[in-house]
């Protein structure tokens, strides 16, 4: 992430809502005080309804792309890109370019079949499979970039970045007064160097990551780089480009070892 971005991300990670609006979801709570549910559980109960939400406006932003014509472009991508390649007898790779695109993998087996066959009692059920496979792909894909805004933000604890704030997007009736309004506060106390009126999130560092040195040195003999950072190090001999390079270093020495093989 460049660090125009990192300036500019405010932040939003949308964590539900606050304990006391979870007390009043639970008005059973209130007769019987012994059983009303811990903080822990609270929070639990909190996240897993966010998380429901969440899943629930991926899958609406999916039904939404369906009705725009999304398995029509689908299919016309499919019949101008991949017929050369059908011809060509190449398996599908997926892991380059246009085709990481959600979507494309998700529907193959359906983007295979002739029109009569999608037309059929069992085009039609593959295609609600596809549908399934995509919104269950784009929900993954929402809680990897979740995840990655808190490891990078919240979890590391050398790296300087920016102050993170939680705005609860739960109820979009709210979204003024709960959002935009709090957001513009954030900001202009930024602005004009004033006091928040709101607490930033606070990081969540385990004893762990505390002793990784962010300001070690490390050389990858493979890619010939200096890799600053012993996370950075691990991130990078783990990384596509790094075994990419690998390999192909690998292949370049073994038609070495047999050429030298024949030429003996």
């Amino acid at each position: 992430m460049a660090m125009r971005e990192q300036r500019g991300l405010v932040g939003m990670l949308p964590f539900g809502e606050r304990i006391p609006d979870n007390y009043r979801a639970f008005p059973e709570a209130r007769s019987m005080p012994k059983a009303f549910p811990s903080k822990k559980k609270l929070k639990k109960q909190r996240t897993f309804r966010l998380q429901t939400i969440h899943d629930e406006r991926l899958n609406a932003r999916v039904d939404s792309m369906l009705k725009e014509g999304l398995i029509q472009e689908l299919l016309n991508f499919h019949d101008r890109h991949n017929k050369q390649r059908i011809k060509d007898d190449k398996p599908p790779d997926y892991t380059k370019g246009v085709f990481q695109t959600l979507g494309l993998k998700e529907f193959h087996e359906y983007l295979m079949m002739t029109e009569d066959e999608r037309n059929s009692e069992d085009g039609k059920k593959l295609m609600l499979q596809s549908i399934d496979n995509m919104k269950i792909a784009t929900r993954r894909y929402a809680r990897r970039q979740n995840k990655m805004v808190k490891g990078r933000f919240l979890e590391i604890p050398t790296r300087e970045v920016p102050t993170i704030y939680e705005l609860d997007t739960t109820d979009l009736s709210q979204w003024d007064k709960q959002v935009k309004n709090k957001a513009i506060e954030i900001i202009e106390s930024y602005i004009n160097k004033i006091p928040c009126p709101y607490e930033p999130l606070k990081k969540n560092i385990d004893e762990e990551k505390k002793k990784i040195n962010s300001q070690s040195s490390n050389y990858c003999d493979v890619c010939e780089r200096l890799i600053i950072g012993d996370k950075e190090y691990t991130i990078h001999l783990n990384s596509f480009k790094h075994q990419r390079v690998l390999k192909k270093k690998k292949r370049l020495l073994d038609q070495k070892t047999k050429e030298v093989q024949n030429n003996s």
